[in-house]
């Protein structure tokens, strides 16, 4: 059996830090926008309803990326 180790320490050891950011962290599937944000979840949600699905493949999903980068670009183009 393992060592014993105070329950503070395991919780730590186990923490996962959020992600506050519209950009996902670095990941195998090489996506880039964190679909759990609460700015960019409800816009996800409505694609894949848009779309008929409930789970998106990996080209729906970077397609659906594709359109928030285009949303981006056009909210900094107003602003300038």
């Amino acid at each position: 059996m393992g060592k014993r180790i105070p329950m503070d320490q395991a919780m730590e050891a186990v923490a996962i830090t959020p992600n506050d950011s519209i950009y996902a962290k670095t990941n195998k599937y090489g996506y880039k926008i964190n679909v759990n944000h609460p700015q960019i979840q409800p816009l996800y949600e409505y694609y894949k309803r848009r779309i008929g699905e409930k789970i998106l493949s990996d080209r729906q999903r970077l397609n659906f990326e594709s359109l928030i980068f285009q949303m981006i670009e056009r909210k900094k183009t107003q602003h300038e």
